[in-house]
Formats: C-alpha cells, sequence, structure tokens
C-alpha cells in the first residue's frame, strides 16, 4: 500500500498520522496510544477488486488505544501467517497473512471519536471503490445503508 492508495480518505480532516509495516520487527512501539482509526492494506503490491476500482486496502477499523490494537492485529495476522488452515481466523488476519499488512493510522485530535474516524474512512471508501473492504464484516453503525 502506498500513500496514493489513501486518496480515497484525504479530506479536511487532514492525511493519516502515522504509516507501517505491521509485520515488521518493532514496527508498532512508536505507534500512538491515543484512540483513533487505521486501514491495513496489501504489503505486497496486491489490488483486491471492488465494483468500482481496485484497491490493495482489505480493512478499516478503530481504536481506543492504536498501538494496543495494531499489537493485537500484529499477533494474529502472524498466528494466521504460521497456521492458515485454522478455521477461526478473521479475515483480516488471513489477508494480512496472505498478502502482508501495511498499516496507515489515524490518531484522533482533541475529543474526536474513533467510531467518526472509522465511519468517515469505511463511507468514503465506499463512495470511491462502491464496497465496503473486504474484511470488514459489516458497516459502522452511524452510517449503515438502508433499503428503500
Amino acid at each position: 500500500m502506498k500513500d496514493f492508495h489513501l486518496r480515497f480518505c484525504l479530506d479536511k480532516r487532514g492525511w493519516y498520522t502515522g504509516f507501517l509495516d505491521l509485520l515488521e520487527e518493532g514496527s508498532v512501539e512508536d505507534s500512538p496510544t491515543v484512540g483513533g482509526a487505521y486501514v491495513l492494506g496489501t504489503a505486497d503490491g496486491t489490488m483486491l477488486t471492488y465494483p468500482w476500482g481496485e484497491s490493495p486496502i482489505f480493512y478499516i477499523g478503530r481504536a481506543d488505544n492504536l498501538r494496543k490494537r495494531l499489537f493485537d492485529h500484529r499477533k494474529y495476522t502472524i498466528g494466521a501467517e504460521e497456521d492458515h488452515e485454522r478455521l477461526n481466523w478473521w479475515p483480516r488476519y488471513q489477508y494480512g497473512a496472505a498478502f502482508g499488512a501495511d498499516c496507515a493510522y489515524y490518531s484522533r485530535h482533541g475529543q474526536e471519536n474513533p467510531q467518526n474516524i472509522e465511519a468517515l474512512l469505511v463511507e468514503q471508501f465506499y463512495l470511491t471503490f462502491g464496497s465496503i473492504p473486504v474484511a470488514n464484516a459489516q458497516w459502522p453503525k452511524k452510517i449503515k445503508p438502508t433499503q428503500k
């Protein structure tokens, strides 16, 4: 995943506050302990097909403590890599195990709510690619679409 793959979420809020290779030893230690949201994408250049285009992004999530959550992603992705046939790995870990996992994170500013940051990122992804990321299990509650 490269900077330009994140163009869908460049808005009034600004650009991401950090970028790392999730599977690189020691990469998560410098991430912030504040809340925020994050985007996971393939590290090996694999592009995933969505209705309106291709993107390496496979998951968008949120956390009250970014460092702790990214450590968890790292641990479970490595676990899925080492035992990929285990049946209970979430897709976000399987994608990271198969294609590597780059991560861009968005620290909250002031009293900003991590749920709102995640909802904005997912909504912008949907408006750009016609779908939520493939490894997201559901829409954030604030923007879940309704049938007419």
